[in-house]
Order: structure tokens, then C-alpha cells, then sequence
């Protein structure tokens, strides 16, 4: 029976199953194991240009206060003398003024007679209050309301223009009456009725005390008599703001403060070296790490060249006080590709030629005609722009720019037309209207870079975007693929095993009928011998 033997003597034990299913499943796996392979060098592309469009972010970000560099404080005020704080816009002339002859403006107060105390009915009746050519006021007071407290509780509840408190001299009491503002035009009157006419002050009868009448403030501003009804004296010096405290004199020095636009330009350089080396960083090579995952990316390096011309680049221009260029004031490129800056350099250039070195940096505008300045850029497009001042009266003022409606109060002229000079505010002098010549915007450092960032940054066009997306997309691609090869993969591991299962069965089957067969014949033979 050794044919019936055979048949058994080629049977596999669990472990060799076991070592060939393993065996065929890594053949299975190849295709994935190499996708995967494929895969690790897109997803180090990917984390690389994540990195480098947060720094290139970052710069963005940086670049934004160059972005209206009108706005940055460009001037800073001292004064000699606690008589007098001022304060200046970027419109203040440079230099120094004298101020003398300080007389403050006052309110008028009156004070009435005295009362044993605060609470007595004075008698009921009404109280009308005229402040300067206002139109006269009137309050009623009732019975029962008519004692010193209720009745200035009652005036300062009111709209009157005057302010009242009740004065203790430790033994009697008395109402003060204040006017709400000083100057001359808010002189009051008071006129009582009933049995408040004790409370009347007026062309004809002083039944108050008056203790410090309405006066308006006056000084010598560089030889030059001031008046004014408050303290506090805007628009007389265009750009200067004067709080008169005391009587006297004081020297008042307005100078170019450059500190804000030197802090802008440190803050965008520091930031431009960042977004620098981390572009460096993944796209080198180097002995230590071997290739940068953006090594050879030529977009990449696009931009990288783009951002350094930027700095190295002259801007075109006339080049006022020699500033054509921003090496001119202070800016070097160094042999490894940052960026330096001589802070000290461009302090001294910014002393000498604000203007010039500002357009140099950031968007900034200047005005053709002495009757306009520029108090912000907002949103307007560099360019040339005519300005026309339709009415110009206390304040309030009309008219276009570009061709674009515009308005304002407070002698600020507001662009508020869609167009190009959007949100350009110009300060108008008082009074003054016509055609007044037009405003240039130049945008400088930060119109260069804002192009190159958002060209690398768009959410729909930017380059290193459209590359994020693109490797994403890949990837993708690549994980379903190898998802699906899984899948494949398990299905033939189960099928193998499976088979393996049902030959093991069989043979054992038939391992069995063998070993009957040969009992069986063996006892068959024994007999017939």
C-alpha cells in the first residue's frame, strides 16, 4: 500500500502554513509599502511650506503698519512750562513757538444769599435760564421740592446749560449757580418767579452774588493775540492743540518724531529674515541633514529672490534728501541672504527728510497745495489724485477727490465714493474751498512686498497655496489608492487562507481512508496467508 501512503507524505505542518500566508501577504503589501515610500517626501513638502507660509504670514502681518504710515505719530510736543500742554498732528509745523501773556478762560458763577439750612421751603415758583443768545429755558419748582437741595437737583437733572451746588460755609448754607462752559458767549441770566425771585440775576436785577464772571482765554501766540471761550484751543495753529492751565508763559517745541516709523521698519526686517530662513532652511542642503524637503522648488525660490529685490531694488522717483533706494537708509543684504538695518542710519535720514524716507517704506500721500495735508491714507491705491472742495463752512465739509464723493466734519475730508481713493481723509483748512491741487500716494516697501505675499499667499492664486493644495490632493490620491490596495490585499490574505484550510481538511480526509485502507488490506493479507 505505499501508493496510499504517499498520499499524506507531502503534508504541511501549521507553522509552515502559517510561514507561507505571511509570505504571500507581503507580496500582497508590496505595492502599498511603496506608495507609502512615495508618500513620506510629499508630506515633508507639505509641513515644510506650511511652515513657510506662516513665516511669510507673520511678514504680512508685520508689513501692516507700513501699510499707512501717515498715521504714525510724526510729531512730539514739549512744553517749558505747566501752563501750558500741547499736543500735534502730523499737520503741526515743525519748530518753536512762544506763548505769553496767558490769561484763562472762565465760566460765570453766581452764588445766592444764605440759609440757615438745606432744606427749608425757599417758596414754590420757576426759575428760567438763559445761556449766551440760547433761547430761554424754564423750570418749574413745586411746593414741597422748593429747598436749596431739590432745586439743584433739579437744575443739573435739566438741559440748562448751568450746573448748581450747595455750598456749607460750616454755619449757613447758599446756592452756587456755574455756568456749564466758560467763555464769554456762555454768560447766563437767571429769572425767578413766585417765590424764587430771590434766585433772579439779570440785565436789570442782581438778587445773586456774582463771583467770577464769563471770560474768555487770551495769549500771544509768537507775537500774535489769540482769544478763545474754552482753554482747550483747537484749529487756531493748524495741527496744534493748546490746554492752557495757568497764567504766564511757556515755549512749546514741536519736533519730528521718528520713532514709530523706525519701530514699523525693525518689526517688518525681523519678520522678512524669518520668513528668509525658514525658506533657507527647508530648501538647503547641508552635510549634517542632507537635501531640504524644498530643495530645487523654483516657485519657492521665486519668491525668496522676489522678497531680497524688494530690499536691494531702487524704487524709482526723484530721490529727495538722496533717499532713492533703501540701502540709502540703512538697508543691507547680507552675503548668507538676510536682511540688516542701521536703526541709527534711518533715524537720521527720517530726521532729515520724514517725507521721502516714509515713501521709501510704507504708503504715504503729500499734498500739491499748503491748504491740504494728508491725515490718513486708508485705503486708497497709489496714485494722483485732484481734490475739489465744493463747501467748506464751520467745520462741515464737502466735496470729491478723484472724482469720488467725499465729506467730513471738524475740517477732515473723508473719501466715502467706491474707487480708488477710498477712504483717503485729507485735513482742509478752515473756510477754504475751490479746486486745491491734488494728492500723490506712494506705497513704497509696502506696495513691493504686499504684491510678492499676496502672490504667495491668495487663497485662490497664491503659489505656495496652489502647491499646499496641489500635494494635498496628491496625497489624497495616494491614500485611497492604498486603501483600496488594503482592502485587495485582505481579501486575498482570507482567500489563501481559506484554501489553505480546505486543503488541510481534504488531505486529512483522505489521511484518514488511507489509514483505513491499510488496516484494512493488512488484515485482508494476513488471512490468506
Amino acid at each position: 500500500m505505499a501508493s496510499l501512503t504517499g498520499i499524506t507524505s507531502g503534508v504541511l505542518s501549521s507553522s509552515e502554513i502559517t510561514s507561507l500566508i505571511q509570505q504571500a501577504t507581503a507580496a500582497f503589501d508590496a505595492p502599498i509599502t511603496a506608495i507609502q515610500n512615495s508618500e513620506k517626501p510629499l508630506t515633508a513638502q507639505i509641513s515644510a511650506l506650511g511652515s513657510v507660509q506662516n513665516a511669510l504670514s507673520g511678514l504680512q502681518s508685520a508689513l501692516s503698519s507700513l501699510a499707512d504710515v501717515q498715521s504714525l505719530s510724526q510729531r512730539s510736543v514739549s512744553s517749558s512750562s505747566s501752563a501750558v500742554q500741547a499736543t500735534a498732528t502730523n499737520q503741526a509745523a515743525l519748530g518753536t513757538y512762544n506763548i505769553s501773556g496767558i490769561h484763562l478762560a472762565t465760566a460765570e458763577t453766581l452764588i445766592s444769599s444764605t440759609f440757615s439750612n438745606s432744606s427749608g421751603s425757599i417758596g414754590s415758583g420757576s426759575l428760567t435760564f438763559q445761556v449766551g443768545s440760547g433761547a430761554p429755558v424754564t423750570l418749574n419748582i413745586a411746593s414741597g421740592q422748593d429747598n436749596l437741595t431739590d432745586i439743584a437737583a433739579a437744575i443739573n437733572q435739566g438741559d440748562f446749560g448751568v450746573s448748581a451746588n450747595v455750598i456749607f460755609d460750616g454755619a449757613t448754607y447758599s446756592l452756587s449757580l456755574s455756568s456749564d462752559n466758560t467763555g464769554t458767549a456762555n454768560a447766563f441770566t437767571v429769572s425767578g418767579t413766585g417765590g424764587l425771585t430771590g434766585l433772579t440775576y439779570d440785565g436789570t436785577t442782581h438778587n445773586l452774588t456774582q463771583q467770577s464772571a464769563a471770560q474768555n482765554a487770551s495769549f500771544s501766540f509768537n507775537g500774535v493775540a489769540i482769544t478763545s471761550g474754552s482753554n482747550t484751543i483747537n484749529g487756531a495753529i493748524r495741527g496744534l492743540s493748546l490746554t492752557l492751565a495757568s497764567s504766564g508763559s511757556a515755549t512749546i517745541s514741536v519736533n519730528q518724531n521718528v520713532q514709530p516709523l523706525v519701530q514699523s521698519a525693525q518689526s517688518v526686517v525681523q519678520a522678512m529674515n524669518t520668513a528668509l530662513g525658514t525658506i533657507s532652511q527647508f530648501s538647503s542642503f547641508s552635510q549634517a541633514s542632507g537635501a531640504g524637503p524644498l530643495l530645487g522648488d523654483v516657485g519657492l525660490q521665486i519668491v525668496r529672490t522676489d522678497l531680497l529685490n524688494a530690499i536691494s531694488s531702487p524704487f524709482g522717483g526723484g530721490g529727495a534728501g538722496g533717499f532713492s533706494t533703501l540701502g540709502s537708509i540703512g538697508f543691507t543684504i547680507t552675503s548668507g541672504g538676510q536682511v540688516t538695518l542701521n536703526s541709527g542710519a534711518l533715524q537720521a535720514a527720517a530726521q532729515q527728510n520724514y517725507s521721502a524716507v516714509a515713501g521709501l517704506l510704507g504708503a504715504i500721500g503729500s499734498a500739491t497745495d499748503p491748504n491740504v495735508g494728508v491725515e490718513s491714507i486708508g485705503g486708497a491705491q497709489a496714485g494722483t489724485y485732484a481734490v475739489n472742495v465744493i463747501s467748506n463752512t464751520a467745520g462741515v465739509i464737502t466735496g470729491t477727490v478723484n472724482g469720488q464723493d467725499a465729506s467730513g466734519v471738524n475740517g477732515v475730508l473723508t473719501v466715502n465714493g467706491s474707487g480708488p481713493a477710498n477712504g483717503l481723509s485729507l485735513s482742509i483748512a478752515n473756510g477754504v474751498s475751490g479746486s486745491l491741487g491734488t494728492i500723490s500716494i506712494t506705497s513704497g516697501l509696502f506696495g513691493q512686498l504686499t504684491s510678492i505675499l499676496n502672490g504667495a499667499l491668495d487663497n485662490s492664486t497664491g503659489s505656495i497655496t496652489n502647491e499646499i493644495t496641489n500635494l494635498n490632493a496628491s496625497v489624497t490620491s495616494m491614500n485611497k489608492q492604498m486603501s483600496t490596495l488594503a482592502a485587495e490585499a485582505q481579501q486575498q490574505t482570507q482567500q489563501l487562507t481559506q484554501q489553505f484550510a480546505q486543503a488541510q481538511t481534504t488531505i486529512s480526509q483522505l489521511t484518514t481512508v488511507s489509514n483505513f485502507l491499510s488496516t484494512y488490506f493488512n488484515m485482508t493479507s494476513g488471512k490468506g496467508g
